[in-house]
């Protein structure tokens, strides 16, 4: 397996198999140990990136779906650049 960390993905980073990208987020709890969380499994790398843009979204107030779209298509673009 192979790991890809890359500053642009936060506290995410990527397993990369022959079968497919699992995306992880490194949680850091009140207790001070950090674990790893799955996020999930996926055959492209494509949608491994999109479902870390969808859940960076999550936690967070908008004030309008306008607002949420821009800065989820904001992160998807980010993504685009640096890595598609």
């Amino acid at each position: 397996m192979e790991y890809i960390k890359d500053p642009l993905l936060g506290d995410y980073y990527l397993v990369v198999d022959e079968y497919n990208y699992s995306v992880y987020k490194t949680i850091m709890p009140d207790s001070g140990k950090p674990y790893d969380s799955c996020i999930g499994h996926f055959g492209r790398l494509g949608g491994a990136l999109q479902k870390i843009a969808d859940n960076s979204m999550k936690g967070r107030s908008y004030d309008s779906i306008k607002q949420y779209i821009s800065e989820y298509e904001s992160i998807l673009n980010k993504f685009q650049e640096k890595f598609l």
